[in-house]
């Protein structure tokens, strides 16, 4: 059923109902609904009709969100607008209140702009009092403001109540998905600014001390040029008391009003009754404060300092470059929170920003999407056309996004419009620098090793090398290039097979290149001479950089810290040419635990006191055990438990990173693939499960990764070697020990990628996911002869395929995170009898758009799963603000 256009929204409700309500105008819109006025024809009286936007009631769903907005039916209060009727009709979600013929505290303050101080005491007490009903009665209105407090022959009656929370509790993540966010920022406690789920009857009482501000001064304590800007400073500045703006008001009013507006919400007051109190001057919990400020004033520094100190701080002021008078623009910082699928942490990163810093790019949203975010928004929505999509980057004027999806790089224009490929046969993500230049410059296998390349951005150009990796000084991959502004100096991260990491700078057309910066790593092209890079400590940093001479100069300072790192080196940051930086503060996992989870999506911990970043859990065939790699700092290790309980014991020790356990038939062995350096590109080793030395199975002649166990003891796995194939899934014959030779046979090769290899438990067929259609697709292969046929499994997009014990089911994750259950024949021959969504699995962790991070039970009804542990930090992307300035202050400060 298609939805009515906001332009249409009028016929569509008159027409949905007739015959209860007889339509007659408009009488306002907001951000989340347009109000009607309508006759009530049962009762003969006229009512307002608040109709949600369509676009809105799609994403909440009928029956949650009517279920939510009855439960505020039962306010009766003098001061509360109460609810007559809600319901749904013909797709369209709306509630029936009384029509109030006066006007909102909005227009009054519009016009009259400050309030006599008695009657603005004598308003939000009133309001108080509606509050404390709502709140003793176990409702949150959480959208207090002028446009929800209605003066009818002047006594105050609260709007919408139970509106913003059925929004909150019925829509959850999906809010996000029509661009709309809860709250208004000039009236948003900071807990709920940030994000916070907990909010509570104090988060109101904020809401309202901002009202009473706004009426006794003309304008809410906080104010800005953008919602950024606002949502900044009521996080980190204090009002100013009311009493510096207006002389004439008490001190008892000036203290209430100052105390609703604590940042703390145990520093305001506990209930909304309470503050009524303190406004009324009776109350013991109201406070006097005398003096202009509500702080003391902070020690002032030295007025002098000592002629070495003064040296060495010019000194690094010159090393910046930052000596120089200049203009000095706001430092503004915000924190927007993350409430939607958690992105996938790739190769390419997951941050871009446009060069104009108006728009942020995050990948991870529903179907794969890209979510956006703009600077007048307070939060991402997805970007329609990009399922699939990761590694977003920007055209050098910001008009296009570039991301990788099945197989090709693609742009698709800011305005909207279709995606168009500018490179194809892409094997996997990978970063890209869409150069000044026109080049898209990227990781691309030659010759065996990963080098840095650049092609024009448009399908089908030839591919030039820039880099040569220089295997003889230990080096073992080029990645992550960024063109600097001259168009001839090339930024890229250097990876040695020791696991070291360096900041390379190279001249493009020389091939010729040299380290930067040993141990630092993304780097990027920060403005005005600096360069940012992070380190393996979750650090950012920026330090003075001549192009010209392609070298630092002076002392590096950190920018921030505590940004999380994966296996493969820390989260991508991305920093604008207008001087906006943006960056990740995901936990990364430490807080994750390993949850079964039912065929209907019901969960229950494996363990609730074992929580850690875990990932790729693997049960034993016989479902006794699990084998799953756990991270701790710059080390991951593989960890055996026993699933009915029990002590976690480590079983691997030798490397710094063991990856992607896999059980051998038996039960006897666990494979896994383990490097000095970085993670996928390692060698395949066996341990035996109860302990033991490992023994190495294949060596980095070829890349593997993904291998899984055949029932007959062989292993299959999946090379990005050059020679073999870009992501090719070979079978290995595993000798008796670690110096035994191995033989690989290729399973399946073809011109585009394969991944997530799955052998079915008799043997006879091998499941995998290809882009070979230009989608990601899940096909099923026989095993002894791959090439002889094959059979779609998914049809609108898969990943991550496992077996069910017995055979008869093939379990994969589609674009859209959900579990779907593939119910299968093998005889005669293969075929699809029917699939069914099991679950949406988007809650859980994923490691990758191709590998999984799930495993099936023996008896094929539950599902071992990976998901943030209660009390783990929810994901928040930090934006700064003309971040050069705050350096420079930082730089002045000896």
């Amino acid at each position: 059923m298609s939805l009515p256009s906001l332009a249409g929204l009028l016929g569509a409700l008159t027409s949905a109902v007739s015959g209860r309500y007889r339509v007659e105008r408009e009488l306002g819109a907001g951000g989340m609904a347009t109000v009607y006025l309508a006759h009530d024809v049962k009762h003969d009286r006229e009512v307002a009709i608040k109709v949600l936007h369509p676009d809105l009631g799609a994403a909440l769903g009928a029956e949650r969100f009517l279920g939510e907005i009855r439960t505020t039916a039962r306010l009766q209060h003098p001061h509360v607008l109460p609810l007559l009727d809600s319901g749904e009709a013909d797709g369209l979600l709306f509630y029936v209140m009384p029509y109030v013929a006066g006007e909102t505290l909005r227009a009054r303050l519009a016009r009259e702009r400050q309030l006599p101080i008695p009657e603005a005491v004598r308003i939000a007490r009133e309001v108080a009092s509606a509050l404390d009903h709502a709140h003793r009665h176990g409702v949150i209105h959480r959208d207090i403001k002028p446009e929800n407090i209605l003066l009818a022959d002047g006594q105050a009656l609260v709007a919408d109540f139970g509106i913003a929370l059925a929004v909150q509790q019925a829509g959850g993540r999906r809010i996000t998905q029509t661009g709309l966010s809860l709250g208004t920022p000039q009236y948003m406690s900071p807990e709920q600014a940030m994000g916070e789920k907990s909010i509570d009857a104090r988060s109101d009482v904020y809401a309202l001390g901002c009202v009473l501000y706004e009426m006794l001064t003309g304008e809410p304590p906080f104010t800005g040029a953008s919602v950024q800007a606002i949502v900044a400073r009521l996080i980190s500045e204090e009002p100013r008391p009311l009493a510096v703006q207006r002389r004439s008001i008490p001190d008892h009013v000036d203290a209430a009003a100052l105390r609703a507006l604590e940042k703390l919400p145990a520093d305001r007051f506990a209930t909304a009754a309470e503050f009524a109190a303190a406004l009324d001057g009776t109350a013991a919990t109201a406070t006097t404060r005398t003096g202009p400020s509500r702080r003391g004033a902070r020690p002032a520094r030295g007025a002098m300092l000592a002629f070495g100190g003064l040296a060495a701080a010019s000194a690094a002021l010159a090393a910046w470059g930052w000596l120089r008078p200049v203009p000095a623009p706001e430092v503004v910082r915000y924190r927007i929170i993350i409430d939607s699928v958690p992105a996938v942490r790739d190769w390419a990163g997951e941050l871009a920003i446009s060069p104009d810093g108006a728009l942020i790019v995050r990948s991870g949203g529903p179907a794969g999407t890209l979510l956006v975010r703009r600077r007048d928004e307070l939060g991402f929505s997805p970007l329609a056309g990009t399922e699939g999509a990761s590694g977003p980057f920007f055209s050098p004027d910001g008009g296009r996004i570039g991301y990788y999806a099945n197989g090709a790089l693609v742009a698709i224009p800011v305005v909207g419009g279709p995606p168009t490929v500018i490179a194809d046969s892409v094997p996997t993500p990978e970063p890209v620098s869409w150069g000044s230049d026109g080049y898209l410059y990227r990781t691309m296998l030659r010759d065996g090793a990963s080098v840095i390349a650049r092609s024009e951005a448009r399908a089908g150009a030839p591919v030039e090398r820039v880099t040569i990796v220089d295997t003889a000084a230990g080096e073992l991959l080029h990645s992550h290039p960024e063109l600097l502004p001259d168009r001839r100096t090339l930024l890229f991260e250097l990876v040695y097979r020791d696991g070291r990491r360096a900041i390379a700078v190279a001249k493009v057309g020389t091939g010729r290149h040299a380290a930067l910066l040993e141990g630092g790593a993304r780097a990027r092209h920060g403005g005005d001479g600096v360069l940012l890079y992070t380190t393996g400590d979750g650090k950012l940093w920026a330090v003075p950089f001549d192009a010209e001479r392609r070298a630092t100069s002076g002392t590096a300072r950190q920018v921030a810290d505590g940004i999380p790192s994966t296996i493969v080196g820390p989260v991508d940051f991305a920093v604008s040419t207008s001087g906006t930086l943006v960056y990740s503060t995901e936990d990364a996992g430490a807080r994750r635990e390993l949850v079964w989870v039912t065929r209907t999506g019901e969960r229950e911990p494996l363990d609730s006191t074992w929580k850690g970043e875990f990932s790729s859990p693997a049960l034993s065939r016989d479902g006794t055990r699990v084998a799953v790699t756990l991270r701790d700092g710059d080390r991951v290790h593989v960890w055996i438990k026993p699933v009915a309980g029990g002590v976690p014991t480590k079983l691997t020790t030798q490397l710094r990173i063991h990856v992607e356990p896999a059980w051998s038939p038996d039960g006897r062995w666990v494979s896994y693939i383990a490097t000095g350096g970085i993670a996928n590109t390692g060698d395949v080793w066996r341990q035996r499960a109860d302990g033991g030395p490992p023994e190495r199975l294949a060596q980095n002649r070829r890349p593997l990764s993904e291998q899984v166990w055949t029932p007959d003891g062989a292993l299959v796995v999946r090379t990005t070697t050059p020679t073999v194939g870009a992501g090719d899934i070979l079978l290995l014959r595993p000798g008796g020990g670690s110096a035994a030779p191995l033989v690989a046979a290729p399973l399946v090769a073809s011109p585009r990628p394969e991944y997530s290899p799955a052998v079915s438990p008799d043997g006879r067929w091998l499941a995998y996911v290809s882009s070979e259609t230009g989608r990601f697709e899940v096909y099923v292969a026989p095993f002894d002869a791959p090439g002889a046929a094959k059979w779609t499994v998914s049809s609108n997009g898969g990943s991550a395929p496992r077996w069910s014990p017995r055979g008869d089911e093939l379990f994969y994750l589609d674009t859209r995170s959900n579990l779907v259950a593939a119910r299968v024949a093998a005889a005669p021959s293969f075929a699809v009898q029917d699939t069914r969504v099991l679950f949406n699995a988007s809650d859980f962790i994923h490691t990758s758009f191709s590998r999984r991070n799930y495993d099936v039970a023996a008896d094929g009804q539950r599902f071992l799963m990976v998901q943030r542990a209660d009390g783990a930090k929810r994901g928040q992307v930090v934006v700064v603000e003309h971040w050069l300035e705050e350096m420079r202050r930082r730089a002045k400060t000896p």
